[in-house]
C-alpha cells in the first residue's frame, strides 16, 4: 500500500492552490522563520500548519510529501511531539501574555530530538497588545532552526510590526476561480505586456479605472503566474511573459501578488500599491 501523501495531504482537506504554493515553498528549503496563513476556515489553516510541522520532522519524507505514518508524524497529529508547540484559540479572552511567555520559554530551550522547533499559534490576531509586543521580540531574534506559523482570519488586527516579519499565504474557498470576459482578458494582457516591455508601471495602474477592476487584475496576474509555474514544473513549453523566471521566483512573486490583493481590499489607494508591487517584483522580467 502506498503511504506517501500527495500535496493535498499537507492540510488533510484537499488540494487547494495555496497548499500547492506552500508545498513548493517548503521544498525550496529556504524557509522564513515566521509564516502567516490568512483567510477563512480556521480548522483548515490549523491542519495545514500541522502538515508543515510534519514536513519538517518526518523521518520517511519523500520528494512528494511527509509520510504521515512515522513516529514523528503520528506524534504531531496527536499533538504530543516535544519540539512542536500548538497554541489553539480557547475562549473569548484571546491570547494573553502568560500564554505567549510560555511559548517564548519553550522555544528558547534547545530542541529535544532534532535541529528544529516549530510553534503554531491559531488565530494570532487574538493576541492582546502586551502579548503581541512580547512575541515581537522573539520574532526579531527567533534563533537557529526555530519556526513560527501563525494563522488568522483577521490579519488586519495583527500588530503591523508582527505582520512585517511574516511571509503571508492567503487561503480562498476551493471554488473561487477567475473567469474574465474576452474584452477584459484582452485589456489586461495588453496593459501587462506594455508595462513589462516599457517598465512604465504608472501607465498600467492608470488603465485600471476603479478598485474592483484593480482587484480583478491582480487575480488575472496570479492566474498568469500560476499557469506558467505549472507548465515549467511539468516540463511543457510556454509562451508566458514570465517564462524566463524560475519556479521559486514564480512562487514568491505569486504570493506577493496574493498578499497585495488582501491588503488592497482594505486600502483605497490601489494605483500606488499596484505600481509599487510591479516595480519591486517585475522590473527584471
Amino acid at each position: 500500500m502506498e503511504k506517501t501523501r500527495t500535496i493535498g495531504a499537507l492540510g488533510g482537506v484537499g488540494c487547494l492552490p495555496v497548499q500547492e504554493r506552500l508545498w513548493r515553498y517548503l521544498k525550496s528549503q529556504r524557509i522564513h522563520p515566521a509564516l502567516l496563513l490568512v483567510g477563512p476556515g480556521k480548522e483548515v489553516k490549523y491542519q495545514v500548519a500541522k502538515g508543515m510541522a510534519k514536513f519538517l520532522f518526518c523521518r520517511e519524507k519523500s520528494k512528494n510529501a511527509f509520510c504521515g505514518e512515522c513516529n514523528n508524524c503520528k506524534r504531531i497529529e496527536k499533538e504530543i511531539h516535544p519540539d512542536v508547540f500548538l497554541f489553539k484559540e480557547d475562549g473569548e479572552e484571546g491570547l494573553k501574555i502568560e500564554v505567549i511567555r510560555e511559548m517564548i520559554g519553550q522555544m528558547r530551550v534547545s530542541p529535544i530530538e532534532g535541529p528544529h522547533k516549530i510553534c503554531v499559534i491559531e488565530e494570532a490576531h487574538r493576541m492582546n497588545s502586551a502579548a503581541a509586543n512580547a512575541f515581537l521580540k522573539t520574532l526579531e531574534e527567533p534563533g537557529e532552526g526555530r519556526y513560527f506559523v501563525l494563522t488568522s482570519s483577521q490579519s488586519g488586527s495583527i500588530l503591523p510590526t508582527v505582520l512585517s516579519r511574516c511571509i503571508e499565504f492567503t487561503f480562498r474557498p476551493e471554488d473561487d476561480e477567475l473567469t474574465l470576459s474576452p474584452e477584459l482578458d484582452k485589456k489586461f494582457r495588453e496593459i501587462l505586456l506594455a508595462a513589462l516591455e516599457t517598465k512604465n508601471f504608472s501607465h498600467l495602474t492608470s488603465a485600471l479605472v476603479e478598485k474592483d477592476e484593480a482587484l480583478i487584475f491582480l487575480q488575472f496576474l496570479q492566474s498568469e503566474i500560476y499557469q506558467c509555474l505549472l507548465a515549467k514544473e511539468s516540463g511543457k513549453t510556454t509562451n508566458s511573459v514570465f517564462r524566463s523566471l524560475q519556479p521559486h521566483d514564480l512562487t514568491m512573486k505569486f504570493d506577493s501578488v496574493v498578499t497585495l490583493e488582501g491588503q488592497l481590499r482594505s486600502n483605497a489607494n490601489y494605483g500606488l500599491m499596484i505600481e509599487s508591487l510591479m516595480r519591486q517584483q517585475f522590473s527584471g522580467v
